[in-house]
Parts: structure tokens; sequence; C-alpha cells
């Protein structure tokens, strides 16, 4: 055993001597902290890392094998605290990050197919504007028909039917507004692109979904995920200021089509929506925002609270009617009447500040500022209008974000 340790010391140290060049400081520290407990048994005053998982009893032996061998066994024990946070990333972000980006690979598609399609058949503005009319429609209609299968499920509660009602006005509002500045002539093509999008979604979560152990969402949940979800949205939107140009946006000026620019684009959406999940989920599972269910629940028992882990898994089913029904009608209604409200609504702003004298840059970065603000509203009614009054026991659920 000793010399096999003697053995295992000897190629660690050569390889430990390689990677050092490729140290940062923090990390050469640690190193000469774990050099100094194997060979002299002294440990750190401040136990973080590594050496919170070395048991004191191991400093006090005079023994270089056997600290040598704590140091391995804390090391291993610290690989398995990080396996359950790193396996629930790792599901969230295959699960997510693989359908948002086919899923938006396809929108771009459409809508650079129907701009093109416009632009080359001469079709009016009138006709155009009425068309992106019609579009902003269906959500509405799928929310309110969502609204009325949990109502005879019994399964509404006033947060959702509060939340179908805000949504829809924000829908007619911003329809309005982009009808009377002019900018829903324009917005068609991307709009189509975006039913697609959502029915996509809708159709591969059907099939592959993921679930969490973490519980309902509620208002300090959803507020705290819509402040990063905005906050990263601006990010990504001025970063996307530097892309070439994709879908429909392309087709508008008049190029050709650029399958490596909605590559970017879809990748650039997954990692939005793949944090905006991974947030979601982190922040239900937190006792400072999660509010504990009933008496019957495991949320109620402090030591069943202590051992319950998080998890989220994706997962393959085969759905019935009524998940098929929730994913094409309610979920679809909600994500559809958000879309659409943030595209009229950024699309009438870009109308009115065109004809202000704001430069082009600044421009720019006002819109996307009003694409996350709009963003960041729209969150709370987007997550509640699809809770779901439920009893006090707790059941894993879905995850459904933008």
């Amino acid at each position: 055993m000793a010399a096999g340790l003697e053995h295992l010391d000897r190629a660690a140290a050569i390889g430990l001597e390689s990677l050092a060049t490729y140290q940062g400081q923090e990390d050469l520290v640690i190193r000469s902290r774990i050099s100094e407990f194997v060979e002299e048994g002294n440990l750190p005053a401040e136990r973080s890392g590594i050496f919170s998982f070395i048991d004191e009893g191991a400093a006090g032996t005079g023994n270089r094998e056997d600290r040598l061998k704590a140091v391995l066994e804390a090391g291993l024990e610290l690989l398995e605290a990080a396996k359950g946070p790193g396996l629930n990333l790792l599901n969230v972000a295959g699960h997510t990050g693989m359908i948002i980006a086919l899923a938006t690979g396809l929108r771009q598609y459409v809508g650079y197919l129907v701009e093109q399609a416009m632009r080359e058949g001469d079709t009016p503005e009138a006709a155009r504007t009425w068309a992106t009319v019609a579009l902003a429609m269906i959500g509405p209609a799928l929310t309110l028909m969502g609204a009325v299968r949990r109502e005879v499920a019994g399964e509404s509660t006033w947060k959702s039917w509060a939340g179908s009602l805000f949504m829809a006005i924000a829908v007619f509002g911003s329809t309005l507004g982009a009808v009377l500045t002019g900018a829903a002539a324009k917005l068609f093509p991307t709009m189509a692109g975006g039913v697609v999008y959502i029915m996509a979604r809708a159709l591969a979560q059907s099939f592959f979904t993921l679930k969490d152990n973490a519980g309902p969402a509620n208002a300090a949940v959803t507020g705290v995920t819509a402040a990063a979800y905005g906050a990263v949205q601006f990010a990504l939107a001025e970063l996307g200021k530097a892309m070439p140009l994709s879908g429909p946006a392309r087709a508008a000026e008049g190029l050709g089509y650029n399958f490596g620019a909605d590559v970017i684009q879809a990748a650039l959406n997954a990692l939005g929506m793949i944090a905006d999940v991974a947030t979601f989920t982190a922040c239900k599972s937190l006792d400072v925002l999660s509010r504990k269910l009933g008496p019957d629940s495991v949320f109620s028992d402090p030591e069943s609270l202590q051992q319950m882990a998080l998890e989220v898994r994706a997962g393959v089913q085969w759905p019935t009617r009524t998940q098929l029904a929730d994913a094409f009608i309610n979920v679809a209604g909600a994500r559809l009447s958000f879309g659409h409200t943030v595209s009229l609504f950024v699309g009438a702003a870009a109308a009115l500040l065109s004809e202000s004298e704001i430069g082009e840059d600044a421009q720019g970065h006002v819109l996307n500022g009003c694409f996350a603000v709009m963003m960041m509203l729209l969150y709370f009614p987007l997550i509640f209008i699809n809770l779901k009054a439920t009893g006090r026991t707790f059941t894993p659920e879905g995850i459904n974000t933008p």
C-alpha cells in the first residue's frame, strides 16, 4: 500500500510540475498549501474548498502517506459534491440548448423565405399590416382557450387569469402602436418565423421533457429571474449588433441566405435560454425565495428539505392528448403573446426613434434597452399564466420559460 502511494505521489508530482505553468495565482496558493499539508501536516487557518473535506485528525498524524491519502479522499468528496449541480446544468444545457438552437435556426430560415417572397411579390403595405395583425391575434386566442381549459379542469387561479388578461392587453396595445406607427407592415416575416419557432418548441418539448423537483414559482422567484433574464437579453442584444445580419433582416437588405449567420443567432438565443432556465430553477430551489407549501409537503419538514437535493433531469415521453393540448394551447399561446408583444413594441419604438434626431448608434442602445425592459415586465404574466391550482402535495413539474 505504501509503495503504491509513493509511486502515485511521484507520478502526481511530475504531472503537477508540468501543469504549474498554466495555473493562476489562486491555484498556485492552493497547490502550495496542499504540499505544505502533505509534507508537514499543517492545515490552513481558513479552511475552504478541498481543505473543508480533510479530517482534522489527518493533520496530526506523522505519516506522510496517510496525509496524501487524506488529500485524495478530500478531492473525491469535492468532486462528488460538485456532481449534482454539474449534472443539473448538463441536463439543462443539453435539453434546452439543442431544442432552442434548432428552433431558432428554423425561425430564421422561415423568416428569410417569407421576407424574400413578399419583396419579390411586391405585397402591398396594407396587406402586410393586416397579415401582421392577424398573426398577433393567434397568441391571445390560444391564451383564452387555455384559460377556459384550466377553468373547466379546476386548475385556474387568480394569478393565471390576471396573467392572461395582462398579456392580452399587452398584445392589443403593442399591435395598435405598431399599426399607428407603420411598423406593422415590416414585422410579418419576423412574426411568422416566431410562430414556427414556438410551435417547433412545443412539439419538441412534448416528447423531450425537462423536469425539476424545485417546487412551483412565486412572485419572488419570478422577480429575480425576470431581472436576470432582462440583463442577459440586453447583453446578448448588444453583442448581436456586432454579428452578421440573420433571417428576415438579411432578406430586407437584399442579401443572400447565410447559414453561418443563422447558426450564430441560434447559438446566442440558446445561450440566453440556458441561462434563463438555469436561473429560474436555481431560484425556485432557494429557501429565501421559494415559499414553503402545506403541512403535508416535503417542504414543511426541515429534515426532509435538507436531505432533498435539487434535481433537473431531461427525459423522453410519449405525450398524452392533455399534454399536447397544454403544449400547443396553454404554453404556446403564452409564448406567442410574449414574443409578438415584444416584436410589435420594439418595432413601434424603432419607427418613432427613426423620426427623432438621436444618432443611429444611440438608437440601437435605446431599442435594446426597451427590448430588455419589455422582457422583464412580460416575464411575470408569462409564468403566472400557466400556474395551476394544486393540492399541498408536491410533484415534479416541467419548466415553462420564454
